[in-house]
């Protein structure tokens, strides 16, 4: 069994956010990017657009974990790594889009100074049907695949399906990221350090930040938020899951009341079903009781 890993997680978003946004780790930051879009001349250099997190509540719309850059030809790419799953991740997806493209003009700039924007989405979880590693999306037209336009695309990296992509091995670089992602033990770590020599400038900026008391306090923060938010909606569904057996159950005896009522005293008009439908369990059990022994409609209802 392998040693307690030291080092921090870079699934967690925070620790993904300080390792690939840190000025002093650019090249690791344009060698993932060169991995993922694979474009037709090499990324050189990036400028990361300012994103500061002022709160690490996990439940905060306003958060800021991604890494946004600007490349030399104005295109922009914003990065983020989700390690949950969380509620509208494709719409979410296409939002950070939508506020990278939209915050391009100021008044008055044509629509010809528009520069493509491209999302990439890094999940520790399978979001789609299919089997494939690396997902691309883009606007094409249904019948014969033409592309409308360059300027939207989405990326899409599920590390769970890592191994199917080793198996093929047709993004060879761009597995090698997923693997020191996805390492599980500081020993993987050392290992794919040794197979090439940017993963061995990742492991040693991952080391320089895990020693870093306020960047381990910061994503202890983070994890206890992401644990703490989980467990509340955990805690939701199973209150909502309960109330919807309870109000099954409910609306299940008011339907076989309403036929024993039919039954005894003939076909009833809608306020008594819509009495049914508003009273409580507990009332519903002891009007089915009465029923076998009133003599009249109102003797099931009568309080007592």
């Amino acid at each position: 069994m392998g040693r307690q890993r030291k080092t921090l997680d870079p699934k967690l978003d925070i620790v993904f956010w300080m390792l690939f946004g840190a000025e002093q780790n650019r090249e690791l930051l344009i060698s993932l990017l060169n991995a993922v879009l694979s474009p037709a001349a090499p990324i050189e250099a990036v400028e990361v657009l300012p994103t500061q997190p002022e709160r690490l509540a996990a439940s905060d719309k306003s958060i800021s974990l991604d890494v946004r850059v600007r490349l030399q030809g104005g295109e922009q790419v914003d990065v983020e790594m989700q390690s949950q799953r969380r509620p509208a991740l494709r719409e979410r997806a296409l939002y950070y889009w939508a506020r990278l493209f939209t915050g391009q003009l100021r008044r008055g700039d044509p629509y010809t100074a528009l520069r493509s924007c491209v999302v990439v989405v890094i999940t520790d979880f399978a979001e789609l049907a299919n089997q494939r590693f690396h997902s691309v999306f883009q606007v094409r037209e249904r019948h014969g695949g033409e592309l409308l336009t360059a300027h939207l695309e989405l990326h899409l990296l599920e590390l769970p399906k890592l191994p199917s992509a080793l198996d093929r091995n047709d993004e060879p670089n761009l597995a090698l990221w997923a693997k020191f992602l996805s390492a599980q033990a500081d020993e993987e770590l050392e290992k794919l350090a040794m197979e090439h020599p940017v993963l061995k400038q990742a492991k040693a900026a991952l080391d320089r930040l895990s020693a870093d008391e306020v960047a381990r306090l910061q994503a202890e923060h983070r994890e206890m938020a992401l644990l703490t938010f989980e467990a509340g909606v955990a805690a939701a569904r199973e209150e909502a899951e309960q109330k919807g057996r309870r109000e099954g159950r409910t609306a299940g005896t008011a339907e076989v009341l309403l036929r024993q009522l039919t039954i005894k005293f003939g076909s009833q008009p809608a306020s008594t079903a819509e009495r049914l439908a508003r009273a409580e369990q507990a009332d519903l059990l002891r009007w089915s009781e009465r029923v076998l022994t009133a003599e009249t409609l109102e003797g099931v209802f009568e309080p007592r």
